[in-house]
């Protein structure tokens, strides 16, 4: 049974070496946690990607609102604020920006019925 396991086991991450001092459930346990390590590293990388995708768009599109890479990338901050800042939900962001825009339409309505 353990001559059946070997191949998986390295390819799962078990040094070749370390597996035959491991016993079946420490070779499961280990092959797991490789498992989960390599998902998150997925993970990570995917969540790395997409930001790197928007830095990309606001690049192209609309540079000079481009986020600061602090802001984009929160981990980057050296100094931690003694309090941590409550960021607003997307969804109030999101109806800020349409109050904004409705504001601006509102002004845009009134300026050209006062200019006629």
């Amino acid at each position: 049974m353990l001559t059946d396991m070997y191949q998986p086991a390295v390819r799962a991450g078990i040094g070749a070496d370390e597996y035959w001092d491991l016993t079946i459930r420490e070779i499961i346990v280990q092959s797991e946690a490789n498992r989960q390590r390599h998902l998150d590293a997925l993970k990570e990388r995917a969540v790395m990607d997409h930001k790197l995708s928007e830095l990309i768009a606001f690049a192209m599109n609309e540079p000079n609102k481009m986020p600061s890479v602090e802001k984009m990338y929160g981990f980057t901050d050296e100094q931690q604020s003694a309090e941590p800042q409550e960021e607003l939900p997307e969804w109030k962001k999101d109806q800020l920006e349409f109050m904004k825009q409705a504001e601006r339409i509102r002004n845009t309505r009134n300026a050209k019925e006062g200019g006629e």
